[in-house]
């Protein structure tokens, strides 16, 4: 999921709602999908961030051998 700026087409950086799963722009404090109230990571600055399993019932994360720390499937 990703999401695409209406004006000019550019692709906006984000993270899924921890509540909705939809995606959420990473600068915003609210999910613009469902309203609830995003966290945010203390400090990303320096820090390689996780790519989440692309399946939505997996709990892993994208490993550096690009597969699924739970499950072995690729995003």
């Amino acid at each position: 999921m990703k999401l695409t700026c209406e004006e000019c087409g550019a692709d906006i950086a984000s993270d899924p709602c921890p509540a909705c799963k939809e995606p959420a722009p990473l600068w915003a404090k609210f999910c613009p999908h469902c309203g609830k109230k995003l966290l945010k990571e203390q400090s990303t600055q320096g820090k390689k961030r996780r790519q989440l399993c692309s399946d939505e019932s997996c709990i892993g994360i994208i490993g550096p051998d690009g597969l699924c720390t739970e499950c072995g499937k690729r995003p």
